[in-house]
């Protein structure tokens, strides 16, 4: 049986109490929302099938890092850093420029209704929606894994289709709009490529993890 690596999981952890901590210091400082959306979000549905992939997110978050550290500890490092600069720079976009979008009523019918009034009701009211951490996270883990070497075709291919469906389903199910969509992955490009240019072998988190 193999043994369970518990850094990977705390520091994953730590990473999402920094992104709560942020996201309640942004709320605190911030002021009225600006409504956003266009045409383009009027054409796409809502699609309740979607909040299976948008829930599948909170699984991704831990496993994903948990990859990286099993098999490419310099890919999980990185990760590390460009998962901080996303939460930092959303949140300091959420102070300047406060959001909030439309999303239906629901009826619970259903399993899936349920689960989305559940989300829904936690995230009330529904506010800094613009950069998608969603989306932005998702982006992180299809541009480490596919820049791995260590992973197999099959697990590549596994994430990036789970990804795509994740930040898809963040429109489909009404907790962002397209340009929150657009903006995400912007953000997750820029930080994994300023990671990647100012990336050293010797780092700060390298020692701290001692790994």
């Amino acid at each position: 049986m193999k043994k369970i690596e518990f850094k990977p999981l705390i520091t994953t952890i730590v990473l999402i109490a920094l992104q709560s901590i942020c996201y309640l210091i942004s709320k605190l400082l911030q002021g009225s929302p600006y409504l956003i959306g266009n045409e383009i979000d009027e054409l796409i549905p809502f699609e309740i099938g979607f909040i299976i992939p948008y829930c599948i997110w909170y699984v991704l978050i831990f496993a994903v890092p948990y990859l990286l550290y099993k098999k490419d500890k310099e890919s999980f490092i990185r990760y590390i850093y460009s998962y901080g600069i996303c939460t930092i720079i959303a949140n300091i976009i959420f102070i300047c420029f406060p959001t909030t979008v439309l999303r239906p009523d629901i009826e619970v019918t259903g399993i899936l209704t349920f689960i989305a009034d559940i989300i829904f009701k936690i995230d009330t009211p529904i506010l800094n929606c613009f950069p998608s951490l969603h989306c932005a996270i998702s982006m992180l883990f299809i541009t480490y894994i596919l820049e791995s070497k260590k992973y197999n075709k099959y697990t590549k291919i596994s994430i990036v289709i789970i990804s795509i469906l994740i930040m898809a389903s963040t429109m489909f199910v009404k907790q962002h709009v397209f340009v929150d969509f657009i903006s995400g992955n912007l953000l997750a490009l820029i930080s994994y490529y300023s990671v990647k240019y100012f990336y050293k072998k010797n780092n700060y988190v390298k020692r701290l993890l001692k790994i």
